[in-house]
């Protein structure tokens, strides 16, 4: 079985600039709104305390955004000091914060001196949002850092002991049309091989994690409104899903296991000492995201903050979007703010819900999704099914999970037979060309 734990996530909704490819809940926000926000959300910490108690010990923390390194090293320490008022955190808990590049300082004394004190708070793990190592690039796409502030920060980190650092990549970005997005950078490269230069400079830092995603274009965004107007071109399937392939092949060679649809951990060469091997062959990467892992194996995790999802016994819930609401209800002085007030949704998971999103998940993870782990979701269980030492091998896992799927299992031997999935007597799993028609997969067992 999966081991499963517990996270907390944390949704910091301030960025220095809005991107111009970027939907995610995030916007500019003053000091003294960012001040009231980090005192409203340590306010909610303290008070949603009481309905998480069956969610210890804490396995990792998440500081996501947003950009979270616009906070203090000195706001970050109070959330974390509040956290542990709260909760029982492991003493070997992966504490992530995303700090970008731009974000840390002017100069790299500066830098060192901030992820110094990140450090200090508990910070042990760093998320790093570089996207491209091309300065043309970068200012289309709406980031405030250059690519030697990318170097500058990458060197400091390591000066200020972080041995655990991600490196965020997006591939196949737009770079404008014959009609002429303002400011489309003038490369005389390719979308995709800009991306695999990037991606060659990344490596040339030996970080221990890489994320690489496709863009999107989403509506409501900067792209979004050019894309709208005929000034932006997406970057067509059939090139997006070479490029996806060659990074692929990219970095396997440099000795990193892609565990999940779009990340990458260092695991050195094949075979290397103290690495495990799934059935897949792949060796397991000491350097997997332990929080990011935790949502693919369904696992609880706490989400706090402004629009923050959690998934605890059973029950998802979002958190508002309203900053002022969320601030105002928060930091009222009245007693009896409870979840309830600031949630802006709540779904108690139906048995079907929880099997489907297993395998949803699941399928994102190189390894894919074992019977067990999805039948254990599964009403009038024995108590053989019900043990986290139930057998993964065992047939009753497998017929029950057939049994559920049993309108799916034609179409999914089909992907079998056309080199897109793998089905066996475990589970089943993706290949890498089937990750190119993954939805289509993943919507057989919704």
């Amino acid at each position: 079985m999966d081991e499963r734990t517990t996270g907390i996530y944390i949704h910091i909704p301030f960025c220095v600039k809005k991107c111009n490819y970027c939907a995610f809940l995030s916007a500019p926000g003053d000091e003294e709104t960012r001040e009231k926000y980090v005192q409203a959300l340590i306010r909610e910490i303290g008070r949603c305390k009481v309905n998480f108690t069956s969610c210890e010990p804490i396995s990792t923390v998440y500081f996501g955004g947003g950009t979270p390194s616009v906070l203090s090293p000195e706001q970050i320490g109070r959330i974390m000091d509040a956290l542990r008022a709260n909760f029982t955190i492991a003493d070997d808990a992966e504490i992530t914060l995303e700090a970008n590049p731009g974000t840390l300082g002017a100069a790299e004394e500066d830098v060192k001196f901030t992820l110094h004190q990140y450090r200090a708070v508990g910070i042990n793990r760093l998320s790093m949002g570089v996207q491209s190592l091309n300065d043309d690039v970068l200012k289309f796409i709406g980031r405030i850092h250059t690519a030697e502030d990318v170097r500058r920060d990458f060197k400091a980190a390591r000066a200020s002991g972080y041995d655990n650092i991600n490196l965020d990549l997006i591939l196949s970005l737009p770079f404008g049309n014959k009609e002429g997005a303002q400011g489309a950078p003038l490369n005389s490269i390719s979308s995709q091989e800009q991306s695999l230069e990037d991606l060659r400079e990344i490596l040339a830092m030996h970080p221990e994690h890489i994320s690489c995603y496709s863009l999107q274009i989403e509506e409501g965004t900067t792209f979004g409104k050019l894309y709208d107007q005929g000034l932006l071109d997406e970057i067509t399937d059939e090139e997006d899903r070479d490029t996806y392939h060659k990074v692929c092949k990219a970095l396997r060679d440099a000795g990193y296991e892609h565990y999940e649809i779009s990340n990458w951990a260092y695991a050195g060469a094949s075979g290397s000492a103290g690495l495990s091997r799934s059935k897949a062959g792949l060796s397991r990467s000491p350097y997997r995201s332990r929080h990011n892992s935790s949502y693919w194996n369904m696992s609880d995790y706490i989400g706090l903050g402004l629009g923050a999802s959690g998934f605890v016994g059973g029950v998802r819930y979002q958190n508002t979007s309203d900053l002022q609401k969320y601030i105002e209800c928060l930091n009222d002085p009245g007693v009896g703010i409870t979840p309830a007030d600031i949630h802006a949704d709540v779904h108690i998971n139906t048995e079907h819900d929880n099997i489907s999103e297993a395998v949803f998940t699941g399928l994102r993870r190189r390894e894919g999704i074992r019977y067990a782990d999805a039948v254990r979701y599964l009403a009038n269980r024995d108590e053989a099914d019900a043990s986290q030492d139930f057998d993964a091998t065992d047939t009753s896992a497998e017929a029950r999970f057939w049994h559920f799927y049993a309108d799916a299992r034609e179409e999914a031997e089909s992907f079998v037979r056309s080199g897109h999935l793998i089905i066996d007597d475990e589970g089943l799993r993706l290949t890498e060309l089937g990750i190119d028609i993954s939805n289509s997969i993943m919507a057989l067992f919704v």
